[in-house]
């Protein structure tokens, strides 16, 4: 089964809210960060810890085969530690003191009792705190071990600076501009700090055998003096620091081989210059940096082979800016095996990732990601498919503020693509695609006289190939593009959507096409919300369109739908009516209008019916939720969290509506057979990041809401197969990271 049909809606710009739980309708608990136990979307995995997480490590704490986690939580002065489980999940976190605002995490046997140990960095006591590993997942008490007042440590590393065959403790001092080692003396015990300068504000440290003469060097990463300092060890002590240049702000390195010549490599991130930097290794030193260029600003990064192919792979989480912080971006970059890197694809990781670790956490012989999430208090998990790409919102970058999007074959090469309106941008972006779930957006952007609010596919003119009409903000008219079967698109003139000599702006922000005529040919309904009113434009079978026919009195139309309501062979119209929200004066009450076709393209004005809904609706779909063989009307209503289902009836009415509670702000949905039960399920779009599906139980009840994480501050959601396996997937519509999302349909 391949999905070729396209489903698209329309929301209402809102501010970024907070996820927090919400009653279902029944009256349960329900949270956006649980897990869906119906995966009917591959989207990462969240695991709640006890804080604000910064940093985390993959580790086998309990020596069970199974990796388990640990995050620092900054704001709570504690380690979170969840014990993995034989079905690739994880328990409840159990919480460990440490001290005050920990700042990053390693895991290590220290003294060699086969038991991994955790240490952390405390920056505003100059501390490192130890907890040290029971062996069945658990610690022991923190031991605290003081650094030189004023030290300020950001990153901790472990490794036998030394030579005595005993794990010492290095950190990078943010604030004094050194290195600390901390000499192992067994049992826990340490000597005293002694401090290496380095450049200035180092925010990493790498504890490794740079020279191949058995002892461990040490290199920091010096972010506000924008170099990295190498310390080649002496034999306990260390040589003259010498300055290696890198990037802007630079936040953290690996030590890796990426040229594949058998030689360990320094990648660094560099986060004001937005790029990385390659020293190549030459056995004794390393040669000067190549830069390779991101466009985007890395900050944690990783090395794996994600795909599987022998070479080392990249993977950095995305900042903003210094100001603003994590983007919720991740990037991952494969690996050429010459110290190159392919195209950058991109995957959504949290609300703040700061933290970032690789491990084969399900043992699938796959390497995953986690992301320390300090925005939603919890640790993402991303699985690895095993070619570079992840179980998470894949994040394609479109344009500004993406309002509209639909799925279709533009080019005729049985893939699915496509076309999305940027209301930022003023333009439509055709993106094709390859068939696997990846898309190239076209380089010449469909140019718009305004913002895109409202976008419809169809073959206007008959000819096989789908065209695009766009409901343009600011513009009297409609846009009109007709497909030429390549991917590319002809502009025609713009359709009228008023009578010749109206005064108004229809401004229209909903649309459909269906034949309100019996022609065979497809028709364009509007809703005209600057209007208040609907316009019908019967299609002439060749992309041109007769003069609109107007309907008024239908107070800023909403997501018009088409439908034979009164099973007399006509489409009938269904739309929401509601107050203009730029009009403090307009006391309009909410209700779904509908009105019946003639059959003939007009509409029968005298059967215009109004009924109630709740309070501020922003969007309406059709569906047979009721299992009567008939259209109901499903109205969201972001106000109070809630949908309302109005029953259809076999005369074409609706009764009253029955609320449905979900999540926090509702702003669009979707109707669509997600478990292939014959039923009509519901998907709603929410403003914070997350979609929710309630799995139809007939006549009108649905299962509690399953929850599916997808891009930043979505705007509309759209179903559709685009990798060709049979299964729905779904696309958003991404305000706060102007990209689109898709994540990928489970097979059940």
């Amino acid at each position: 089964m391949r999905f070729t049909g396209w489903v698209v809606f329309m929301a209402l710009a809102l501010s970024a809210l907070g996820l927090s739980g919400c009653p279902s309708s029944e009256g349960v608990a329900s949270d956006p960060l649980e897990n869906a136990a119906a995966r009917l979307f591959e989207s990462r995995l969240v695991y709640k810890v006890g804080g604000q997480a910064v940093d985390v490590v993959a580790a086998d704490f309990n020596k069970d085969g199974i990796p388990d986690l640990a995050a620092i939580n900054r704001d709570t002065n504690n380690v979170s530690v969840l014990q993995g489980k034989s079905d690739g999940n994880y328990a409840t976190a159990v919480n460990y003191a440490v001290g005050t605002v920990p700042s990053a995490i390693i895991a290590v046997d220290l003294v060699g009792s086969g038991n991994l140990d955790l240490v952390t960095t405390n920056e505003t006591y100059d501390q490192v705190i130890v907890l040290p590993g029971v062996g069945d997942g658990t610690f022991g008490e923190g031991k605290t071990l003081g650094l030189v007042s004023g030290s300020t440590p950001r990153a901790v590393a472990a490794a036998d600076v030394s030579g005595d065959g005993k794990l010492d403790i290095i950190t990078a001092d943010s604030k004094s501009n050194t290195v600390t080692v901390l000499v192992g003396k067994g049992n826990y015990a340490f000597a005293d700090p002694v401090r290496f300068a380095v450049g200035a504000g180092p925010r990493w440290v790498v504890a490794q055998d740079v020279n191949g003469d058995g002892a461990c060097d040490l290199i920091s990463v010096n972010r506000d003096s924008n170099d990295l300092t190498l310390l080649i060890n002496t034999g306990g002590n260390f040589a003259a620091p010498v300055s290696l240049d890198c990037g802007t702000a630079p936040r953290m390195a690996v030590f890796e081989d990426f040229t594949g010549d058998g030689k360990a490599d320094l990648l660094v991130s560099n986060a004001g210059s937005g790029d990385f930097s390659l020293l190549t290794g030459q056995g004794s030193g390393f040669a000067p940096e190549t830069r390779i260029n991101l466009g985007y600003l890395p900050t944690r990064i990783v090395a794996a082979d994600f795909n599987r192919d022998g070479r080392t792979d990249l993977a950095a989480i995305l900042f903003q800016s210094a100001d603003l912080g994590a983007l919720g971006v991740l990037a991952v970059l494969p690996g050429d095996g010459a110290g190159g890197f392919g195209a950058p694809l991109f995957f959504g990781c949290g609300s703040q990732g700061y933290g970032l670790a690789a491990a084969d956490l399900n043992r699938d012989n796959k390497t995953d990601l986690v992301v320390a999430d300090a925005g939603n208090a919890t640790v993402s998990v991303l699985r690895g498919r095993g070619n570079g790409r992840f179980e998470s919102d894949q994040r394609f970058p479109v344009g500004a503020n993406p309002r509209v999007a639909v799925i279709e074959d533009f080019n005729k090469d049985g893939k699915a693509d496509l076309a999305v309106g940027n209301f930022g941008a003023n333009n439509v972006v055709i993106m094709l695609g390859d068939g696997t779930g990846q898309f190239a957006a076209q380089p010449a952007p469909l140019a718009l006289a305004g913002k895109p609010r409202a976008m419809v596919m169809g073959d206007l003119n008959q000819d096989g190939r789908a065209d695009l009409v766009v409901g343009v903000l600011g513009a009297p008219t409609l846009a009109v593009f007709l497909g030429q079967g390549n991917g590319h698109f002809t502009p025609t003139l713009g359709v009228p959507v008023l009578p010749t000599g109206s005064s108004y702006s229809p401004e229209v922000r909903s649309l459909a096409l269906g034949d309100m005529n019996g022609d065979g040919l497809l028709d364009v309904v509007t809703g005209n919300t600057g209007s208040d009113s609907i316009s019908v434009l019967l299609g002439d079978g060749t992309g041109k369109f007769a003069a609109p026919i107007e309907f008024p009195k239908i107070s800023y139309p909403l997501a018009v739908c088409l439908a034979d309501l009164n099973h007399d062979g006509k489409l009938d119209v269904a739309c929401i009516s509601t107050r203009d929200p730029d009009q403090s004066t307009d006391k309009a009450e909410p209700r779904i209008v509908r009105i019946l076709g003639v059959g003939d393209g007009t509409l029968d004005a005298a059967s215009m019916v109004r009924y109630t809904t709740g309070g501020g609706p922003s969007d309406m779909v059709l569906g047979d939720f009721s299992t009567k063989g008939v259209p109901d009307a499903l109205t969201v209503q972001t106000s109070n969290d809630s949908l309302y289902l109005s029953i259809g009836t076999a005369d074409g009415r609706f009764g009253a509506g029955n609320r449905l509670r979900v999540d926090t702000s509702p702003i669009g949905a979707v109707a669509f057979d997600f478990n292939g039960d014959g039923l009509a399920d519901v998907l709603a779009t929410h403003s914070v990041n997350f979609v929710s599906v309630r799995l139809s139980r007939g006549g009108g009840q649905f299962e509690a809401p399953s929850h599916f994480l997808t891009g930043s501050l979505p705007n509309a959601s759209v179903i559709g197969d685009v990798n060709a396996d049979g299964v729905a997937d779904l696309v958003s519509l991404d305000q706060g990271t102007s990209s689109v999302s898709i994540l990928t349909g489970h097979k059940q």
